[in-house]
């Protein structure tokens, strides 16, 4: 074990303990290693603290952070949220839509927790931040100002996301690396509009460590002695936030209640309001007496499920989940099942579906309900669900490595050869797989090149070659140099030694499959006299069908870049200004000597190389429109560009650049003019031309 992660510092926002379960296991790792953890709580309806005294953390509150100084401060945003909630309840309240009740007291809290958030960080100053989510108020305070402060803000989204696919729309935006459970919760959230690169399957950080404690422990046989229910069949009821009538459960709780030899636990779920909780059970008790126990937050819902014979669903719920997964048989209620939902355990056949009545039935005989479970599609369920189910810990632990090396790792330096340039252009090509792409792109830089200026042409090629590819390679005639990639290195690597080898006075860059349309060397030169030598220039480039694939990249409302006006027609408005933009794509032209300043590309960078060297240049020059985007240097992609998708170059170009990427999609729109329509019926009429 090495010692990284000594004098590394992290900050863990806690709220609900029910939540907080999934992030504690990885900070006692992480403070096993050596690492500093502090938790935060903040103000709420419950609060906060309960959660770290009850689970005997030592934290801090975001209050704590904040001094007399900062009341100018708080008072100022405090009467924004005022002014902003009022104009909402008053121009955007819809009759039939039940406003959230919004109290002076919370307001004010909020303005408090956003100041305290901004204090944290600039004092505390740890390597990396870690949340539950950014939904709510503090983890967007929390996600924001870590951004301000450059400093990694991971997530962790908890649950199966099994409600209907239009209420995730909102709850899939994200501005952090997000951790998830498994491979189908990622699917699910990418379909709705969550960022695809951000969503990282990890496992269920909490479920293995907890298996192994149920097990080594006894708690089954233990908690049932301490019950005094060894003997009895355990049923357990799970409950959502929002309770069922309880006359839905009238058959079972009559059968529970009438048999001496059955037990049943009804679970509630621990963000359950009293009022309504006491209110549910007097109504139980009123009339059942017998065998029925009530469980709020006096006993681990881990216990519960272990000492249980059969799990209930009487609402959806993560738990389900996890009954299956601690080797329990679950059952759910008939209406509690939508048929064909998007997700459903019935459906995937891990529950069995029963009506209140039929279940009492079987609960009055002790029916063994393992009986109803498939083993193959257990394993297969679960496989889906928790992608490293006794793994999930390290698997954080590394994201997290990976993480803060990026953000703290100093700049790369490359050694200036000090060569003389005798060639204008230097012009570096990866060989592609497709032998008919790589000859139809060097048929369009020859012929596209004439009259440009003198160039040479360095070819990145892989170890491993088709026939075809190598009978290319061994025709090819002229000013060219050919570098091998050996099989498992690096091509990036290889892209900077080619620029180092390089005898151009300016280097261009071109993905696999890119070629050049007539005129592009004398638009760079224009461009090179006109802006001079420390810019980086980038290309309008369409695919086969003459639709956008880089006008320039934006930033969209998840902070994540994006091509701006990305599918829409070549000829589209949008794309024909000649402007500077933070990042460009695909291509990139720019003087060596500026090449070497920037430290060239990072190896560690995988698809993000474009996009990480442009942010290096703007970073290096401090100029902010170092990266010009040409409209009149054309392009087109000859084959569709589907790279591996390698979790590391996210966690390596989102680490490294979290405070770098803000939003600015909907400005470039604004200042074209477009307005959402517009937009929309552009995307419509690339559409159909495509069918056409």
């Amino acid at each position: 074990m090495t010692d990284f992660w000594k004098n590394k510092k992290i900050i863990a926002y806690i709220a609900l303990a029910h939540h907080t379960r999934f992030i504690t296991p990885v900070m006692a790792e992480l403070e096993s290693r050596g690492a500093t953890i502090k938790y935060i709580v903040a103000q709420a309806e419950r609060s906060q603290e309960v959660t770290a005294i009850e689970l005997g953390l030592s934290y801090s509150h975001i209050f704590d952070y904040v001094t007399a100084k900062d009341q100018k401060e708080i008072l100022e945003n405090y009467h924004l949220l005022e002014k902003t909630i009022g104009n909402s309840l008053k121009n955007d309240f819809f009759l039939g839509i039940l406003p959230v009740t919004v109290t002076d007291k919370t307001l004010f809290s909020t303005a408090t927790e956003y100041v305290g958030f901004k204090n944290l960080l600039k004092k505390e100053k740890p390597n990396l931040c870690f949340a539950l989510h950014e939904l709510n108020r503090w983890g967007k305070m929390f996600a924001f100002w870590a951004k301000k402060s450059n400093i990694p803000l991971i997530t962790l989204q908890e649950g199966l996301t099994y409600g209907l696919d239009f209420g995730y729309s909102g709850h899939a935006q994200y501005s952090t690396l997000n951790l998830v459970w498994g491979e189908r919760v990622k699917k699910k959230m990418v379909s709705f509009e969550a960022p695809e690169s951000k969503i990282l399957p990890v496992g269920n950080t909490h479920l293995a460590k907890e298996i192994a404690f149920q097990k080594n422990n006894k708690i089954r046989e233990t908690k049932r002695k301490e019950y005094g229910i060894s003997d009895h069949f355990v049923s357990l009821l799970i409950l959502s936030s929002i309770l069922p009538k309880p006359e839905l459960f009238k058959p079972i709780f009559r059968t529970v209640s009438k048999n001496t030899g059955n037990t049943l636990f009804v679970k509630f779920h621990p963000a359950c309001k009293k009022g309504q909780l006491e209110q549910w059970i007097h109504s139980v008790t009123a009339l059942f007496k017998n065998n029925i126990q009530f469980i709020h937050t006096q006993e681990d819902t881990y216990n519960l499920i272990s000492m249980a014979d059969v799990c209930i669903l009487g609402q959806p719920s993560t738990t389900g989940l996890e009954s299956i997964a601690l080797g329990k048989p679950l059952v759910k209620l008939d209406f509690a099942y939508t048929p064909n939902s998007p997700y459903s355990f019935v459906d995937q056949g891990v529950a069995v579906k029963m009506s209140a009545k039929k279940l009492a039935t079987a609960l009055s005989e002790k029916t063994d309900f393992s009986q109803f479970m498939d083993e193959e599609k257990k394993v297969q369920f679960l496989k889906n669900e928790l992608i490293a189910p006794t793994h999930a810990i390290e698997s954080v632990c590394r994201v997290f490595e990976k993480t803060i090396r990026a953000n703290t790792s100093p700049r790369r330096s490359l050694e200036n050869p000090k060569q003389k340039s005798d060639k204008k252009w230097s012009i570096i090509l990866q060989v592609p797989d497709n032998s008919d792409v790589f000859l139809a792109q060097l048929e369009a830089v020859a012929f596209n090149s004439e009259d440009a200026g003198d160039y040479e042409i360095i070819l990145l090629e892989p170890e491993k070659k088709s026939a075809d590819i190598i009978q290319i390679l061994e025709s090819l005639k002229g000013d060219l140099n050919r570098l091998t990639v050996p099989e498992g290195n690096n091509p990036i690597t290889m892209m900077n030694t080619a620029a180092l080898l390089a005898r151009g006075e300016n280097l261009i860059f071109l993905e696999k499959n890119l070629a050049p349309l007539r005129g592009w060397l004398d638009c760079l030169n224009t461009a090179f006299l006109k802006y001079g030598k420390n810019k980086i220039f980038g290309a309008r480039i369409c695919d086969k069908n003459g639709k956008i694939a880089n006008a320039g990249m934006v930033v969209d409302h998840n902070n994540t870049p994006v091509c701006a006006y990305q599918h829409l027609n070549q000829d589209f408005s949008g794309v024909l200004t000649e402007r500077s933009f933070q990042m460009v794509d695909h291509f990139v032209a720019m003087e060596k000597n500026g090449f070497i300043k920037t430290g060239g590309f990072a190896p560690n960078a995988g698809k993000y190389a474009f996009l990480d060297i442009c942010l290096k240049a703007c970073q290096s020059t401090k100029d902010p429109d170092a990266i010009v985007y040409l409209p009149d240097l054309k392009m087109i992609l000859l084959d569709s560009l589907h790279p591996k998708e390698n979790p590391d170059d996210a966690i390596f170009f989102y680490g490294k650049w979290t405070g770098a990427l803000w939003e600015s999609e909907q400005k470039l729109y604004q200042t074209d003019g477009f307005s959402p329509n517009d937009l929309a019926h552009a995307r419509m009429a690339a559409a159909m031309q495509s069918a056409l």
